[in-house]
């Protein structure tokens, strides 16, 4: 039976590998889960801050001639008051003093007799940052289950947090079957090919936040496979298998995943490239067969085990989308599936399909931003019409 990607992601999620939570330094926590939210602990700005290099005065003193009292730079504490007819030179992210309600700019002053100065300019902006401008002790700064990027470490920084609550990172197996298959390093002989999707794969689990295991080459022999998969299963928190996912004769994964007793959940998803793909579960454990075509597996990682990783971990959901429009027309032959057609960017803001010749076709892949997601029942995209495209 066929089912919808929805569905079959909504299949999935209901068994998800809980990974727990671990503290990692701050250093270490790129790419991670948060598992706790993050507050501010004190305002932001913390004190009324200067804008720019000036002099801190009163607005209703101006032009002046304004008496100069101290030079007050970033770090150092007024430690005089402005009154009537009084000015402290600050630098940008000085703490205004007390008693001054704006700061003018260096650039609009001349100095007169007598340390004073004179404002040479008509008006002037405040050019001060109000204490709490940007945040209030307490607000919230990132909720519990981002992915941290590099500007999240910035965040997390600037509350005094050192150790961070992060999802424990999943150990993925990765077992590639095929009898026809050599490591790279190999050279192919006869209708060898190289194993490319273990590798590929890898990438996208790293890229994921997580620990991708290159478990090798499984030959087509249903007694290997078992006693691989077995051996595999006790080393991981999930497996991904990579080839033997369809319906042919030496398709075998999905009758030895049942061998094993686990339960199929599905086996065909009508997205296109990556029809054939499996999920299957036992107590407290998880496995996806992914095609051997290299884009179908690509595609199924990204549509289907990336959001289920996002799950497993709490992670908010990420599916990175723009809508843009095409440059030129595509059509397909067949609409009976959800369609992900390789894209690229081109430099009049507009996308196009890439030279494709189907899911075995994995060079497509080299300058891709995304996939034009392209629904079932359309067959046809005309130039200039506006598609969703899924970066990745």
């Amino acid at each position: 039976m066929i089912i919808k990607l929805e569905e079959a992601l909504a299949q999935a999620g209901k068994f998800p590998i809980r990974p727990g939570t671990v503290l990692v330094p701050l250093k270490e926590a790129l790419g991670r889960v948060l598992t706790e939210a993050i507050y501010a602990d004190r305002d932001v700005p913390p004190f009324p801050r200067a804008t720019m290099d000036g002099y801190a005065c009163r607005r209703e003193d101006l032009p002046g001639p304004l008496t100069l009292q101290e030079s007050i730079p970033a770090g150092r504490l007024p430690t005089r008051k402005v009154g009537k007819g009084q000015c402290s030179k600050i630098m940008t992210g000085g703490m205004v003093p007390s008693g001054a309600n704006c700061v003018i700019m260096q650039e609009y002053v001349e100095t007169a007799p007598d340390d004073k100065i004179v404002f040479t300019a008509s008006e002037t902006d405040k050019n001060i940052d109000a204490r709490g401008q940007d945040l209030k002790a307490g607000d919230l700064l990132l909720p519990m289950g981002t992915l941290l990027a590099p500007e999240h470490l910035g965040i997390i920084a600037s509350t005094g947090t050192v150790q961070v609550k992060v999802a424990r990172q999943l150990t993925i197996g990765i077992l590639a079957t095929g009898s026809e298959l050599v490591e790279p390093g190999e050279l192919p002989e006869g209708a060898q090919i190289r194993n490319s999707n273990s590798h590929q794969l890898a990438g996208q689990i790293r890229r994921a936040g997580h620990i991708p295991k290159n478990m090798g080459i499984v030959e087509d022999h249903t007694e290997t496979m078992v006693e691989r998969i077995s051996d595999a299963m006790e080393q991981l928190d999930l497996l991904i298998l990579t080839g033997g996912a369809s319906v042919g004769e030496l398709d075998l994964v999905p009758q030895v995943l049942e061998e094993l007793s686990y339960h199929l959940e599905f086996q065909q998803v009508a997205i296109q490239p990556g029809k054939p793909v499996s999920f299957a579960q036992r107590t407290g454990e998880a496995c996806f067969g992914l095609s051997g075509n290299p884009v179908s597996s690509f595609v199924q990682f990204e549509v289907l085990v990336r959001p289920y990783l996002e799950i497993c971990t709490g992670a908010i959901p990420k599916i990175k989308r723009i809508r843009i429009s095409m440059e030129k027309g595509y059509q397909r032959h067949r609409a009976d599936r959800q369609f992900f057609l390789p894209v690229r960017l081109t430099d009049r803001g507009t996308c196009e399909p890439v030279e494709y010749h189907g899911s075995g076709h994995l060079h497509a892949l080299a300058n891709v931003i995304g996939f034009a997601e392209i629904p079932s029942g359309q067959v046809l995209i005309n130039k200039g019409d506006l598609v969703d495209v899924r970066l990745i």
